[in-house]
């Protein structure tokens, strides 16, 4: 039986063959983020992602966090599952996110470096690089050294991250930061709906003085503490009442927010009529981390059946 010529299709099936052939070609990779605990920022701030390709930085996209810890565009508010970073990030050794103005024109990313980690594979475990400040304790007595001369009665207005005999230092175990952070000093007034914080002063290790000593009139002993008296004109504020909480920070430098940063490695209520006490270390529970995933994938080349064959014209 004559089947008829048979070489239009052998050929048909030949370039087919080959179309299935053809090398994929690689994609830029993709990111995706996930987060425990990373505060949501106001509308002045975004957080950028950052891979670090042959030692340069590679913008992978700004995002904001809601209330429910998701990832988000922060302008639509809109969840992102995916970023798709402006350059190509393949053979990164580092993801960093960090903290960078909303209206930001430097391409570079700020020093406000708040979680980072190396990459294993395709994955990235993303943290504070201040984990070790888990081991830190803080204790207090409540007192006021730098008007006893005038009053010895009013110790309930100031506090000292010290204890009794000694006067040995109150905080111990604080790892040292390193350049662009320090620590802080507060106490919170938590008796109404939002929390009002009152600074102590900065200080970088809990054996001297901190940056304004009992306050602006001076005074006190060479651990970090305040005074809230009159005489240091500034807030008379009775620490005993149970309206208070004492509270350690970890602080960027410089920082201009008159409010506590998100790291807060110790805090602790203060007991209504408390000549002292210490406080809690929150620093497994409340700091934040991450997961970063760099999502590889490819996009197969197509062809026309037309610009195949014409490889064989």
């Amino acid at each position: 039986m004559n089947r008829g010529n048979s070489k239009p299709a052998a050929s048909l099936l030949f370039i087919a063959t080959l179309i299935l052939a053809l090398p994929a070609l690689a994609q830029n990779p993709d990111l995706v983020l996930s987060f425990d605990n990373l505060a949501p920022l106001s509308a002045d701030e975004v957080y950028e992602g950052w891979a670090i390709v042959d030692g340069a930085p590679v913008s992978t996209g700004v995002f904001n966090i809601d209330d429910m810890g998701q990832v988000i565009d922060p302008s639509s508010g809109a969840v992102i599952d995916m970023f798709s970073p402006a350059g190509d990030i393949t053979g990164a050794t580092d993801i960093k996110i960090s903290i960078e103005p909303s209206e930001d024109t430097d391409p570079s990313p700020s020093g406000l470096i708040v979680l980072g980690g190396s990459v294993d594979g395709d994955m990235v475990s993303l943290y504070t690089g201040f984990e070790a400040v888990a081991e830190a304790a803080g204790c207090y007595i409540l007192a006021t050294p730098s008007d006893n001369g005038m009053d010895t009665m009013n110790d309930n207005q100031g506090i000292w991250w010290l204890q009794m005999p000694g006067p040995v230092a109150g905080l111990t175990g604080l790892p040292a930061l390193g350049g662009g952070w320090t620590y802080e000093g507060w106490i919170v007034d938590i008796s109404g709906g939002s929390p009002v914080p009152y600074s102590t002063g900065t200080f970088d290790m809990g054996d001297g003085f901190d940056s304004d000593a009992a306050g602006p009139m001076g005074g006190g002993p060479a651990f970090p503490g305040q005074d809230f008296v009159a005489y240091q004109g500034g807030p008379v504020l009775d620490l005993a009442s149970g309206d208070f909480a004492a509270v350690i920070s970890i602080e960027p430098v410089p920082d201009n927010s008159p409010m506590p940063f998100q790291l807060k490695p110790l805090a602790g209520g203060i007991m209504a009529g408390a000549t002292g006490g210490c406080v809690g270390n929150q620093t497994t529970d409340t700091f934040p981390s991450g997961h970063a995933e760099i999502m590889t994938s490819v996009a197969v080349e197509t062809a026309s059946l037309s610009s195949v064959k014409a490889l064989f014209e």
